[in-house]
């Protein structure tokens, strides 16, 4: 399917941001580099990032080259049972826009579900395969329902050089004594300096109920630090 074809059907839904959420020090990466990268791509770079439990299946599924999206802020939209983003607490927040820009020789996919429930299923039942059969069964919140981008370098480019950034606040310090919350921000502001990328960082502000709170109160020093440091 084409990047303009699924434009369409996510602004149908109501879709008017798409969503990337890893660790800062993951986002580090991408700041200093200008734009989102896969995991092939990191790897095969010699870059930084912090391991994820997908990674094998990722590889395995042949999707390790590929930029994950979201067309929901997961966060927002269950942090009342779940708490945080499991894949991270910094998300970017992108114009849907951006799949009408894509680069020559992009290839753009959605999966039916999260690719950890694939085993043993058919092509037909992990992807959508036209945009028919997406428009039927797509609708907004369908958290598994993640778009996947290959382009031919494995790097997404932050539109404009600008990247903005919803950081999730712990209220904790991390191992050093500093506020968790300040300090993931100064790093990744100093990354996007170094990478010439203009930045906006917004401080997450929970919906009522939310419970990350409580959830990042339950984690042990060294995965806040994980996450964070």
């Amino acid at each position: 399917m084409q990047g303009s074809e699924i434009y369409t059907v996510l602004k149908q839904i109501g879709v008017t941001a798409l969503h990337h959420a890893n660790s800062v020090t993951t986002s580090c990466t991408f700041l200093e580099c200008g734009g989102l990268l896969s995991r092939g791509f990191v790897e095969d770079a010699g870059l930084t990032q912090t391991a994820q439990s997908s990674d094998q299946i990722d590889k395995e599924y042949g999707i390790w080259h590929c930029v994950f999206l979201d067309h929901v802020d997961i966060h927002e939209r269950a942090g009342r049972k779940k708490g945080p983003n499991q894949y991270g607490p910094v998300l970017f927040v992108l114009e849907p826009d951006v799949l009408l820009r894509l680069p020559e020789g992009s290839d753009i996919r959605v999966a039916r579900e999260n690719p950890i429930y694939w085993r043993g299923k058919p092509d037909g039942q992990r992807w959508f395969e036209n945009l028919e059969d997406l428009a039927n069964n797509i609708h907004f919140g369908d958290f598994g329902k993640m778009l996947m981008i290959q382009t031919p370098s494995g790097a997404l480019d932050f539109p404009g050089d600008r990247a903005r950034i919803i950081l999730d606040c712990p209220g904790r310090k991390l191992q050093n004594g500093k506020d968790a919350f300040s300090f993931a921000e100064g790093r990744l502001r100093a990354a996007a300096e170094t990478g010439g990328t203009a930045i906006s960082i917004e401080k997450r502000n929970c919906q009522s109920g939310c419970i990350c709170v409580d959830k990042y109160a339950a984690y042990s020093a060294p995965t806040l630090e994980f996450w964070f440091g």
